[in-house]
């Protein structure tokens, strides 16, 4: 088999790839070391172990993976279209699969047999700078592998377009470390609006502190239409958001108001 040689522009966009994650995570350790203002509204008020940092620390040592596992694809010819309507359709196309690979694989990891797979993330239960990057290297190869060889197949009859995959990869590395951060952004009336389909930071950090439920990626739909959704996701997040009063226990809900 005849490699391809990538671009300069393609090699550069890999190289984003590979070294984003970690340039997130120095970027969220600078904020709330300094406490800027987006850090402002805490989601959990309790400490982190250094022996937690240290740990997600070695994790994110292959978190560099998403960019090696693209760039083999790209080596094989894959993803070599250059039209306009071949970025679109595929930004379009991995960003849907990805909400639905990343929530039926992330789900399956939660069942008995393969939750080995997932527990090295799970150790986290209160999320910090670096959580966003302390995956498994098994976990990383099951995503990689199923989202780019989906689109691989779809690639083989529709072209698809490396700079449409790569940058949703970027996305979702901008938008998987600030759902790891311990600080919600986003603003007190936003569930009102796009929030009744976008997640939020308090609502991944649900998902680690209590160890299920909220399983999507960046969407509430596919938690919604199979019923695996914190029934009290959205009273939490107006008492982080609105009333700036963080959760002072892992396991603290926030009841309906009779």
């Amino acid at each position: 088999m005849t490699l391809s040689t990538p671009s300069t522009p393609t090699v550069a966009v890999l190289i984003l790839i590979a070294v984003l994650g970690h340039v997130m995570a120095g970027f969220w350790y600078l904020a709330g070391r300094r406490r800027w203002t987006i850090c402002s509204r805490t989601i959990y008020d309790l400490p982190v172990s250094p022996e937690q940092i240290r740990r997600e620390f070695w994790n994110s040592l292959h978190a560099p993976s998403h960019a090696v596992w693209l760039s083999l694809f790209v080596l094989a010819g894959f993803f070599a279209s250059t039209t306009w309507t071949s970025f679109v359709v595929s930004v379009l196309l991995t960003t849907a699969w990805a909400e639905i690979w990343h929530y039926a694989s992330h789900r399956a990891m939660h069942w008995k047999s393969l939750h080995w797979i997932h527990k090295e993330h799970h150790k986290s239960h209160l999320n910090t700078y670096l959580t966003a990057v302390s995956f498994s290297f098994t976990e990383k190869l099951i995503f990689d592998g199923g989202l780019l060889g989906l689109l691989a197949l779809v690639d083989l009859v529709a072209g698809l377009n490396v700079y449409g995959v790569a940058a949703w990869y970027v996305g979702y590395l901008l938008i998987n470390s600030y759902s790891h951060a311990n600080f919600e952004m986003k603003s007190p009336g936003y569930n009102k609006w796009v929030g009744q389909v976008i997640t939020s930071t308090t609502y991944h950090s649900l998902h680690h502190s209590r160890y299920t439920g909220n399983y999507g990626l960046g969407t509430r739909v596919l938690d919604r239409l199979f019923k695996t959704e914190w029934e009290d996701y959205e009273r939490l997040y107006a008492r982080v958001s609105d009333e700036k009063r963080p959760l002072k226990k892992l396991s603290e809900k926030v009841p309906a108001r009779s």
